[in-house]
């Protein structure tokens, strides 16, 4: 019988020794300046017109012009004479019964002092014999935008890199050993 051969292995061994990658990164905030300046604006207010009508307030304070006052004259006249005519008709029908008792002429005549009206030449007054008319304007508004001034500065990142580290050593190496058997050469 022969006797058995030993085989010895033995494996491979490997060290790993590893750190972490640093990485840092940082933005600084960018800066912006706005710059605005005020609006050019011009407001002009016209006036507003106004229109002051009296001529009615004159014709009731000294009859207007002349035409309208030989105009209201003329257009009084009739009635007028009537009046005066119907007061002669009632102050001769009174004389014609001068047998009644107070009838005489003197009494007529004498009590008849007054003077005959003359014909109202004035228009009548009134509170709206005065007419005022505004116009009002609207304001005119020009306005002139100026645009702002917008200035920006950006900051790049700043990134910091560490780099992290790997470290792989063999710690032990594969081998085979063969180890024969001891032969009794004796024999």
């Amino acid at each position: 019988m022969i006797p058995p051969l030993q085989i010895v292995t033995q494996p491979t061994l490997l060290e790993i020794d590893s750190g972490r990658a640093g990485l840092s990164i940082k933005q600084p905030r960018g800066e912006i300046q706005i710059e605005t300046s005020r609006a050019k604006m011009d407001i002009t207010q016209p006036r507003p017109e106004m229109q002051i009508d009296q001529h009615d307030a004159w014709r009731a304070y000294n009859g207007g012009t002349a035409l309208e006052m030989n105009r209201q004259i003329y257009s009084e006249l009739p009635g007028l004479f009537l009046e005066g005519l119907a007061k002669r008709v009632e102050q001769g029908n009174r004389l014609a019964a001068f047998h009644l008792q107070g009838n005489s002429i003197g009494e007529i005549y004498g009590a008849d002092w007054k003077r005959d009206p003359f014909v109202e030449f004035r228009a009548p007054a009134s509170y709206d014999n005065v007419s005022i008319y505004v116009q009002p304007h609207k304001p005119e508004i020009n306005i002139q935008q100026i645009k702002p001034v917008i200035q920006s500065e950006q900051h790049n990142p700043e990134i910091e890199y560490q780099p992290g580290y790997l470290n792989i050593s063999v710690k032990q190496y594969a081998s085979i050993k063969f180890i024969p058997p001891n032969i009794d050469m004796t024999m």
